[in-house]
């Protein structure tokens, strides 16, 4: 023991030693570095504020004398299972020898590992007097499959071919004692209806899901082509041009209209 306190002595004796190590560690900071800054009286329970001189933080402590429950505003006994060295400075205060055992987690203590065990069916280990002996047996079998699948371990391929075949020879061997249903019976016994040899449901066709695969042009692009492509007579204006008699922009070039013999008139008169 490092400290003075009852508590540390109640703590090695339960929890694991590399726990006991954090507690003893909480416990002597709680003589060096906490004391007492405020105390309130709510109902029957005692609010008192501690001041962590480590922290240079004050926390506040809920304790009740009745049922020795404590809490701590700083959340580790919450968080890690251990009593804060807050809330072991207010139990030493107060006179409490040991720690209370809703406090004690399971998993941190000697002996976590000395529940009583369950077989499969959920009847505790130690209650059961009577062996199965077909139980014994398969795990015996099963032992030895492992055992003999582990013979061409490190050998040459030539060995191992060796050995499967014959695996595969006292496979057959043992059919006649096992299931006579092959997978395909057995999935239509499970199923209940049987496969048809005509096939009627196909996978769906691959459409395409992003776009048309083109990509838009730009007008210079278009300009550029435009000017890249050869070009050919018109038959309305006579000019070498991209365009034909029918998309030609001056449409009247070889009838102009005639304009009226008389009066002003225009042509969309």
């Amino acid at each position: 023991m490092e400290t003075h306190l009852v508590l540390e002595a109640h703590g090695a004796k339960v929890y694991t030693h590399k726990v006991f190590k954090e507690f003893q560690e909480e416990a002597k900071y709680s003589i060096d570095t906490c004391k007492s800054r405020g105390f309130a009286e709510i109902d029957s329970l005692e609010v008192t504020t501690v001041r962590d001189a480590s922290r240079d933080m004050n926390y506040d402590v809920t304790y009740c004398p009745v049922t020795y429950k404590a809490r701590c505003s700083c959340r580790m006994l919450e968080r890690k299972g251990i009593m804060c060295r807050h809330i072991i400075w207010i139990y030493s205060s107060n006179g409490v020898k040991t720690i209370p055992d809703e406090y004690v987690v399971n998993r941190w203590c000697k002996d976590a590992l000395r529940s009583k065990s369950f077989n499969c069916n959920g009847d505790p280990a130690e209650e059961i007097d009577i062996i199965d002996a077909k139980q014994i047996s398969m795990s015996k079998i099963w032992s030895e499959v492992h055992q003999t699948v582990g013979i061409p371990m490190g050998r040459s391929k030539e060995v191992v071919d060796n050995f499967s075949s014959l695996i595969r020879e006292f496979k057959e061997k043992l059919a006649p004692l096992g299931s006579q249903m092959s997978k395909k019976q057995q999935m239509v016994a499970l199923i209940g209806c049987s496969t048809t040899q005509e096939v009627t449901i196909f996978p769906p066709k691959k459409s395409k899901n992003k776009g048309s695969g083109k990509r838009l042009l730009s007008s210079k692009t278009k300009a550029i082509t435009l000017a890249m492509k050869p070009k050919r007579m018109c038959k309305n204006c006579k000019q070498l041009a991209n365009h034909d008699k029918k998309n030609c922009p001056n449409p009247f070039a070889q009838h102009p209209p005639t304009p009226p013999a008389s009066g002003n008139y225009s042509l969309f008169d």
